[in-house]
């Protein structure tokens, strides 16, 4: 009996000694084996975020000419691109703290990080469907597709979710032609819709759509009024493959881009390059899309995407991790050394 508990007792002490090795493996692999190297594309991705940043400059200056201010008391740097909670374009309910996370211009870089990898260059064209739901995300997009070279073929909504471009005085389309003041912003919305309910405005008051139709007048815009939410779908759809995009972005919670679907609110966020599709009739635009082997960007839970791609904290988004193997193969061997020796010497006792 006593021998027993020598063994358990030296066993214990194996475990000990390997756990304690096994956690200065770890701290070691945190502070001395890890390295931070900035990325290749790590200059090309500030220079989307300078042009991003510069854009919402222009924005929050026309706001200030106009008059047009947001009442969501939004103390952050630019809250030029949060609207108001309410107006009578608004079609469902948003989040302030999105709204705000949104206002990043360090989102142009995750952009460009993710253009990169579906391979798009000055030779590409790249699909956005958006609503007026995330002004400043449809701005980084574009920045971003700016310093690439890249064309887009932007389809846009004028319905937005609170605290969005819902102010009567400055919709997408405002914000858009406000831009193409400056000589680089050289993007102008291919198709525009109401939003809301089908895709038509359904949903939104008489003074709504009224509003929608003043901004498409002062815009040079005209509308396009789907009948249906199909009709809507298929027409998006036939425009990007008609235009031959090499990834699809899109931004926002437009119907038609997500469809009527019953799984369409699970289309993955961030980027991917395909998805599981759905048979459903009304499927929207990205699983259409996705179909036809088009990767794609699907900003939305704005918050969640921030946060899992270090926008908010900058460094980690310019860098990536290299870990020196060779720490980690010593730390196991040590570990994997212990444990042979002291039960070795345990089955030496035993017998």
């Amino acid at each position: 009996m006593k021998l027993n508990r020598k063994i358990f007792r030296n066993r214990r002490g194996c475990l000990v000694a390997a756990f304690i090795v096994a956690a200065a493996g770890l701290v070691l692999s945190r502070t001395v084996w890890e390295k931070r190297v900035e990325r290749p594309e790590a200059a090309v991705m500030r220079r989307a975020a300078r042009k991003a940043e510069e854009w919402f400059g222009l924005v929050r200056e026309e706001k200030e000419q106009r008059g047009i201010t947001s009442d969501s008391g939004s103390n952050i740097r630019y809250k030029a691109l949060i609207g108001d909670e309410w107006s009578d374009i608004t079609t469902t309910l948003g989040s302030l703290e999105a709204k705000e996370a949104a206002a990043e211009p360090d989102f142009a870089a995750l952009m460009v990080k993710w253009l990169l990898q579906a391979g798009i260059d000055s030779t590409s064209s790249v699909g956005i469907t958006l609503s007026g739901s995330f002004p400043s995300l449809a701005i980084s997009s574009l920045a971003a597709l700016h310093v690439l070279g890249a064309e887009a073929v932007v389809v846009s909504s004028l319905g937005s979710s609170t605290y969005g471009a819902n102010q009567p005085e400055a919709t997408w389309i405002d914000i858009e032609s406000w831009l193409g003041r400056d000589d680089s912003f050289r993007f102008r919305s291919s198709l525009v819709t109401r939003g809301a309910e089908n895709d038509s405005g359904g949903g939104l008051s008489e003074h709504g759509i009224e509003v929608m139709e003043k901004a498409a007048g002062r815009t040079g815009i005209s509308l396009y009024v789907p009948d249906n939410l199909l009709e809507s779908i298929r027409t998006k759809t036939e425009l990007f493959l008609e235009r031959g995009i090499g990834l699809l972005i899109n931004i926002g919670g437009n119907q038609s881009s997500l469809g009527g679907c019953p799984h369409a609110y699970a289309i993955p966020t961030g980027f991917h390059q395909s998805m599981t599709v759905c048979s459903h009739e009304n499927k929207g635009v990205i699983p259409r899309m996705s179909e036809k082997g088009v990767p794609f960007v699907h900003l939305l839970n704005i918050r969640e995407i921030s946060s899992r791609n270090c926008v908010s904290s900058g460094g980690c988004l310019y860098n990536h991790i290299i870990f020196n193997n060779i720490g980690v193969y010593i730390t196991l061997f040590l570990i994997v050394t212990i444990l042979i020796i002291c039960y070795n010497d345990n089955d030496i006792a035993a017998s």
